[in-house]
Protein backbone atom coordinates (compact mmCIF):
# COMPACT_ATOMS: atom_id res chain seq x y z
CA UNK A 1 0.00 0.00 0.00
CA UNK A 2 3.02 2.39 0.84
CA UNK A 3 4.19 1.29 -2.46
CA UNK A 4 1.05 1.94 -4.51
CA UNK A 5 0.74 5.42 -2.73
CA UNK A 6 3.88 6.76 -3.35
CA UNK A 7 3.76 5.43 -7.05
CA UNK A 8 0.26 7.33 -7.05
CA UNK A 9 2.14 10.67 -5.93
CA UNK A 10 5.03 10.47 -8.23
CA UNK A 11 2.75 9.65 -11.04
CA UNK A 12 0.37 12.79 -9.88
CA UNK A 13 3.57 14.89 -9.36
CA UNK A 14 4.90 14.14 -13.01
CA UNK A 15 1.58 14.49 -14.53
CA UNK A 16 1.14 17.95 -13.06
CA UNK A 17 4.77 18.79 -14.73
CA UNK A 18 4.02 17.52 -17.78
CA UNK A 19 1.06 19.89 -17.33
CA UNK A 20 2.77 23.10 -16.64
CA UNK A 21 5.69 22.01 -19.09
CA UNK A 22 2.97 22.18 -21.50
CA UNK A 23 1.02 25.31 -20.37
CA UNK A 24 4.85 26.93 -20.60
CA UNK A 25 5.52 25.68 -23.77
CA UNK A 26 2.51 27.42 -24.97
CA UNK A 27 2.89 30.02 -23.72
CA UNK A 28 6.23 30.77 -24.75
CA UNK A 29 5.74 29.54 -28.19
CA UNK A 30 2.54 32.03 -28.20
CA UNK A 31 5.40 34.81 -26.56
CA UNK A 32 8.05 34.05 -29.46
CA UNK A 33 5.31 34.60 -32.02
CA UNK A 34 4.13 37.85 -30.62
CA UNK A 35 7.67 39.31 -30.32
CA UNK A 36 8.41 38.19 -34.26
CA UNK A 37 5.08 39.62 -34.92
CA UNK A 38 6.18 42.92 -33.83
CA UNK A 39 9.61 42.38 -34.92
CA UNK A 40 8.54 41.97 -38.61
CA UNK A 41 6.20 44.72 -38.24
CA UNK A 42 8.74 47.06 -37.70
CA UNK A 43 10.86 45.95 -39.80
CA UNK A 44 8.58 46.31 -42.75
CA UNK A 45 8.13 49.37 -41.59
CA UNK A 46 11.73 50.56 -41.47
CA UNK A 47 11.97 49.07 -45.06
CA UNK A 48 9.01 51.18 -46.12
CA UNK A 49 10.73 54.31 -44.56
CA UNK A 50 14.23 53.44 -45.75
CA UNK A 51 13.43 55.41 -49.02
CA UNK A 52 12.69 58.36 -47.22
CA UNK A 53 15.34 57.98 -44.91
CA UNK A 54 17.39 57.99 -47.74
CA UNK A 55 16.04 61.13 -49.52
CA UNK A 56 16.08 62.98 -46.15
CA UNK A 57 19.78 62.37 -45.41
CA UNK A 58 20.58 63.56 -48.94
CA UNK A 59 18.57 66.67 -48.41
CA UNK A 60 20.33 66.99 -45.95
CA UNK A 61 23.66 66.82 -46.72
CA UNK A 62 22.99 69.15 -49.16
CA UNK A 63 22.06 71.80 -47.01
CA UNK A 64 25.45 71.05 -45.15
CA UNK A 65 27.51 71.32 -48.16
CA UNK A 66 25.80 74.28 -48.94
CA UNK A 67 26.07 75.47 -45.09
CA UNK A 68 29.41 75.09 -45.65
CA UNK A 69 30.46 76.96 -48.80
CA UNK A 70 28.12 80.04 -47.45
CA UNK A 71 30.70 80.00 -44.40
CA UNK A 72 33.61 79.32 -46.24
CA UNK A 73 32.37 82.28 -48.52
CA UNK A 74 32.14 84.68 -45.40
CA UNK A 75 35.31 83.51 -44.37
CA UNK A 76 37.13 84.12 -47.70
CA UNK A 77 35.28 87.95 -47.84
CA UNK A 78 36.30 89.14 -44.00
CA UNK A 79 39.77 87.94 -45.03
CA UNK A 80 40.31 89.87 -48.45
CA UNK A 81 38.59 92.72 -46.59
CA UNK A 82 41.31 92.30 -43.72
CA UNK A 83 43.86 92.27 -46.31
CA UNK A 84 42.85 95.07 -48.05
CA UNK A 85 41.93 97.32 -45.07
CA UNK A 86 45.96 96.00 -44.05
CA UNK A 87 47.00 97.28 -47.22
CA UNK A 88 45.41 100.54 -47.12
CA UNK A 89 46.75 101.00 -43.50
CA UNK A 90 50.62 100.63 -44.68
CA UNK A 91 49.44 102.95 -47.85
CA UNK A 92 48.15 105.78 -46.25
CA UNK A 93 50.68 105.41 -43.07
CA UNK A 94 52.45 108.59 -43.00
CA UNK A 95 56.31 108.47 -43.07
CA UNK A 96 57.83 107.74 -39.63
CA UNK A 97 59.38 110.85 -38.15
CA UNK A 98 63.42 110.75 -37.23
CA UNK A 99 64.93 113.12 -35.46
CA UNK A 100 68.64 113.33 -36.50
CA UNK A 101 70.80 115.34 -34.06
CA UNK A 102 73.75 116.13 -36.21
CA UNK A 103 76.84 118.10 -34.61
CA UNK A 104 77.99 121.43 -36.36
CA UNK A 105 81.66 122.69 -36.28
CA UNK A 106 81.18 123.94 -32.45
CA UNK A 107 80.12 121.11 -30.80
CA UNK A 108 77.04 121.77 -30.55
CA UNK A 109 73.84 120.85 -32.64
CA UNK A 110 71.78 121.95 -34.96
CA UNK A 111 68.99 123.39 -33.57
CA UNK A 112 66.08 122.22 -34.04
CA UNK A 113 64.06 123.08 -37.30
CA UNK A 114 60.66 124.97 -37.46
CA UNK A 115 58.88 122.65 -38.92
CA UNK A 116 57.64 121.59 -35.23
CA UNK A 117 55.19 124.02 -34.40
CA UNK A 118 53.81 123.01 -31.64
CA UNK A 119 56.13 124.37 -28.48
CA UNK A 120 56.26 121.59 -26.12
CA UNK A 121 57.40 118.83 -28.70
CA UNK A 122 60.60 121.53 -29.73
CA UNK A 123 61.04 122.09 -26.29
CA UNK A 124 61.08 118.20 -25.64
CA UNK A 125 63.47 117.50 -29.21
CA UNK A 126 65.85 120.56 -27.47
CA UNK A 127 66.30 118.78 -23.99
CA UNK A 128 66.87 115.51 -26.03
CA UNK A 129 69.71 117.42 -27.78
CA UNK A 130 70.83 119.21 -24.89
CA UNK A 131 70.88 115.95 -23.04
CA UNK A 132 72.73 114.06 -25.82
CA UNK A 133 75.52 116.85 -26.03
CA UNK A 134 75.76 116.23 -22.28
CA UNK A 135 76.18 112.94 -22.35
CA UNK A 136 78.91 112.29 -24.95
CA UNK A 137 80.41 115.67 -24.67
CA UNK A 138 80.65 115.82 -20.84
CA UNK A 139 80.16 119.78 -20.76
CA UNK A 140 80.22 121.73 -17.32
CA UNK A 141 78.03 124.48 -18.28
CA UNK A 142 74.71 124.72 -16.02
CA UNK A 143 71.80 123.67 -18.11
CA UNK A 144 69.32 126.21 -18.31
CA UNK A 145 65.94 125.96 -16.79
CA UNK A 146 63.10 126.22 -18.27
CA UNK A 147 60.02 127.46 -16.91
CA UNK A 148 57.24 125.32 -17.13
CA UNK A 149 54.21 126.35 -19.10
CA UNK A 150 51.14 126.30 -16.45
CA UNK A 151 47.57 126.36 -18.10
CA UNK A 152 45.35 129.37 -17.98
CA UNK A 153 43.05 129.29 -14.70
CA UNK A 154 39.36 129.25 -15.07
CA UNK A 155 38.71 132.78 -13.69
CA UNK A 156 41.36 134.12 -16.49
CA UNK A 157 39.93 132.49 -19.45
CA UNK A 158 36.19 134.22 -17.95
CA UNK A 159 37.93 137.45 -17.95
CA UNK A 160 39.58 137.21 -21.27
CA UNK A 161 36.16 136.32 -22.87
Amino acid sequence: MINNLGTRLFKSVTDKAGDLGEKFEEEFSRLSNNITAEVDAIVSEAISLSGFIKVTLVILCVLLVLGIIRLSAFGFRCLVFKAKDWLRANENRPPPQVILLMPIGNGKYRPTATIYADPQTKSIIDRIQRDSFELFNESDEPTPIVPRMKPPKLNELRAIS
